[in-house]
């Protein structure tokens, strides 16, 4: 069996190529219809505020929540897996894009997943304003494709206009519609990282004053004669040799410092 006329194409299609930034570079060829080119802005309109050094990771924040209007339903307008293709892309293409360029974009990729599916096309022009990226669709699913692989004729794309709508409707949560099919998108810096307060400085210990020495019992002639007995008792032990003298003095001594 003959493979289909169109397989071939569709496959280069999805092939990607090699990504490598140099200064100047204008164009980044992911595949065969899939690129990223530097160009000049259109005529009349204000300087862009570029070279933009964005992350991949900033431009995957902006790009990724905007959804198209699509047979009354609200579907991404980047497929999965697509824009993590094009990011790098993207990044070098802004980074090295002037005040007087914006970015175009053709993206074609087989947007349903089905194996038989045949790619579409998504074009749109990128440009960094006011600490947001400008993003204007001029097609969000464009069915070259099957005329390509019929008689090798390509469209000839167009990228969006800031005179001109086309007729797709954008929306982000986060961005704002100049247009249906014009959104900015603020690009979110990358929050700085809080410094680590220092460790409170840990106070030494407060020296602990001894607990006072409880109050001494009152003295009163009960406790005199008691005392008084006790003495007397010492003594009649120490008459019947009952306690040497070396003990009758030292308990005598113990007595009478209680006085």
């Amino acid at each position: 069996m003959r493979p289909h006329r169109w397989l071939g194409p569709m496959l280069l299609a999805l092939v990607p190529c090699s990504l490598q930034a140099q200064s100047g570079q204008t164009q980044w060829q992911l595949a065969n219809f899939t690129w990223v080119k530097r160009v000049a802005a259109e005529p009349g309109a204000p300087a862009n505020a570029q070279p933009a050094p964005l992350s991949e990771e900033a431009l995957v924040a902006a790009l990724g929540p905007v959804v198209i209007s699509e047979e009354g339903l609200d579907v991404p307008l980047f497929a999965k897996d697509e824009l993590k293709r094009l990011s790098r892309a993207l990044r070098e293409a802004l980074t090295l894009a002037q005040p007087g360029e914006d970015v175009i974009l053709l993206s074609t990729f087989k947007r349903g997943g089905g194996f038989m599916e045949m790619p579409l096309g998504l074009t749109a022009r990128l440009f960094v304003r006011e600490g947001a990226l400008n993003l204007i669709v001029h097609d969000a699913r464009l069915p070259f494709m099957d005329r390509y692989s019929a008689d090798r004729t390509l469209p000839t794309f167009a990228y969006g206009s800031r005179t001109a709508a086309s007729g797709v409707t954008l929306q982000a949560p986060h961005g704002t519609r100049l247009r249906g099919d014009w959104l900015t998108l603020p690009l979110t810096a990358t929050p700085a990282v809080a410094a680590t307060p220092a460790p409170a400085a840990i106070a030494a210990p407060m020296p602990v004053a001894p607990a006072p020495a409880p109050a001494a019992a009152p003295r009163d002639a009960a406790f005199y004669e008691a005392q008084a007995q006790r003495l007397k008792a010492l003594k009649k032990l120490r008459e019947e040799n009952l306690l040497s003298e070396a003990e009758y003095q030292e308990k005598r001594d113990a007595i009478l410092k209680t006085l």
